[in-house]
Formats: C-alpha cells, structure tokens, sequence
C-alpha cells in the first residue's frame, strides 16, 4: 500500500495534523497546476492565430503575457519567441527592438503560467518557409512527443525516454539539442532537480508518482548544440548567495521588489521598466556582479540552421500520468 493509499484509508479522527495538512498541500498542489495548464491551454488558442508574417515580437509576447493575468494566472517566466536558429532564452528587450516574423522563418514560442509557485511550462512551434529541409521537422518534434508521453509512468528512467526521442527525431533527418530537453518542475523552480534528457547517452532519473515534468523536445537541421550569445534579457535570483553589500539605492530596491515579486522565478527586465523609472541597467549589472542575480544569455545554433521546438508539461500519477497542458 502506498503512503497516499494508507492516507485514504484512516478516518479523519485517526490522521495527525501532519497527515492532513499533507493531505490538503497535496490537493491544492494539483488544483493550482490544473488550473495553471488549463490557462496555458486557452493562452496557446488565443496566440497561435496572431502568429503570422509581419506580425511584431514585442507585440505577440506582451499580448501573452497580458493573456496569461486576464486569466487570473501568473507568468512562471517571461515568453519566450524564438525564430530559426535561436532556440532559447530570446524575449523582448525594454526597448522594442524591432524584430518581425518574416517570410521564410521558423518560430517558436514558449510560455510558462503559474499559481502560487506551482508551475506549468509549455511550447510549439509554426513554419512560415517553404524549405524542403523544414518540411518534416514540427512533425518530428510531435512524434517523437507523442512517443516519449507514453512511456511517462513511476520507476522510468527518464534516459530511456531520451533514447526515444533521439532516436527518431534522428529518424526524420534531424538531430536532438544535447544542451536541452525536458525537465522536472518543481513549486517555484522551472527546472527542478531531475532532468529528462534528449540523447539516450546521457544521465537520467527515475520518475516518480507525484513529480511534475516538463517533456521538451527539439529538432535541429544543424549539429544539434546550442551556445551561448552576447545577448540576455532574463534574469533570475541566485537563491544560494548570501547577504553581499550593495552600494547603489536602485539595486537594493531591484532586489527588494525581486524577492517580493518573482522570488526564484525568471524574470525580463522590461519587466523591472514598469516599477522603476531609472538606473534598472546599473542596478542589474551590480547585482549580477555581486551574485545576487543569474543572467539567462539568449541560446542558438549557428548561423543558417533551424530548429523547432515541442513543450508540455505532465504530472505522474501512481499509474501512470496526467498531461496538463
């Protein structure tokens, strides 16, 4: 019998306080993730269709974000929208930059909501090229998905799935990102402790009832490795460094309304822009200098290749799983 199943059985009057308070964490853990995945859900309906040539970066991931919060939900992170060989981490700068879906490109966007620190995480991609080259590889990416959730349940070693996924987006001409893939979420913590690899060759974990995964597959038309650019414009607090002088006034007030707002969670600078009128690029320089903050540089591949991009995000039940995106 299991820990939850001995939990079922006793009556009200034979659980301890630490039983029923486990108990009641348990169902607001599941109730806020549902409720997180069903926001994500009607975020994606709402996007999708605004994605299209012409159509403004800075535009589609405020329209996103603003989606998320009319629907009483938070953002685990700030979207991402990645085009072509960029894979990761690209989001709008405080100014807009400019940038437009053209013709020809292949887009990503990545979106996280959360309830109380419980999070969901999730991504697809659109095809706006004729290249024969792309022809197959948002069906890869979807495959091998659909493969890799059915393998999802207790006691599975996450390399396992991995060697799946590898094995047939490789299948479709494509190669997996080594530095990427699924991960555990855990409350507060995009990435959690155990990872869901894309290569069966690397490390893996073994799954558990209970645990909360993000399953993340890309398919690269290059190498398969990302690095990293010049460029960052998510930020995320540092929760093992200690107290460490700081000598501006705006970096102590970033820090404060961080902690406060966005605790462990990523966070965009032009974020920071709607609270703080000046000095946020000197304040986040000197709090990434001193530790306080971990800078998220935006990840690509070479010049000339592109990559799309699967996200959803599942809960392990005792018999299996639960998708909630």
């Amino acid at each position: 019998m299991t820990e939850n199943e001995n939990l079922k059985s006793k009556t009200p009057e034979e659980k301890s306080k630490e039983e029923l308070d486990k108990e009641k964490e348990e169902k607001i853990k599941i109730e806020s993730l549902r409720k997180a995945g069903k926001i994500a859900q009607e975020v994606k309906k709402f996007i999708k269709p605004k994605i299209k040539v012409g159509a403004k970066v800075y535009d589609l991931i405020s329209e996103t974000e603003e989606k998320i919060e009319e629907l009483e939900g938070l953002c685990a992170f700030p979207v991402n929208l990645c085009i072509n060989n960029i894979a990761a981490h690209y989001t709008s700068p405080i100014k807009d930059d400019g940038l437009e879906i053209s013709d020809g490109d292949l887009v990503k966007i990545d979106l996280g909501v959360h309830i109380g620190g419980y999070i969901v995480d999730t991504a697809f991609s659109m095809n706006f090229s004729e290249e024969e080259s792309l022809e197959n590889i948002i069906q890869a990416t979807d495959v091998a998905f659909d493969a890799a959730r059915m393998m999802v349940k207790p006691k599975t070693n996450t390399r396992d799935i991995g060697r799946k996924i590898e094995e047939i987006v490789k299948g479709f001409n494509y190669n997996p990102i080594r530095e990427l893939g699924g991960h555990q979420i855990e409350r507060w913590t995009v990435h959690g402790k155990k990872q869901l690899p894309e290569l069966g060759s690397q490390g893996g974990d073994i799954m558990d009832a209970g645990d909360v995964f993000s399953i993340e597959i890309f398919a690269s038309t290059g190498e398969g490795s990302v690095h990293n650019t010049q460029y960052s414009y998510i930020y995320e607090l540092n929760p093992y460094a200690g107290r460490v002088p700081l000598r501006r006034k705006t970096s102590k007030q970033l820090l404060g309304f961080i902690n406060k707002n966005y605790k462990t969670l990523p966070f965009a600078e032009r974020w920071l822009a709607k609270e703080f009128r000046l000095g946020i690029a000197f304040g986040l320089q000197e709090l990434i200098q001193q530790g306080k903050l971990q800078t998220h540089y935006v990840l690509a591949e070479k010049k000339g290749v592109y990559v799309a991009q699967i996200e959803e995000t599942i809960l392990l039940t005792e018999d299996g799983f639960e998708q909630l995106t």
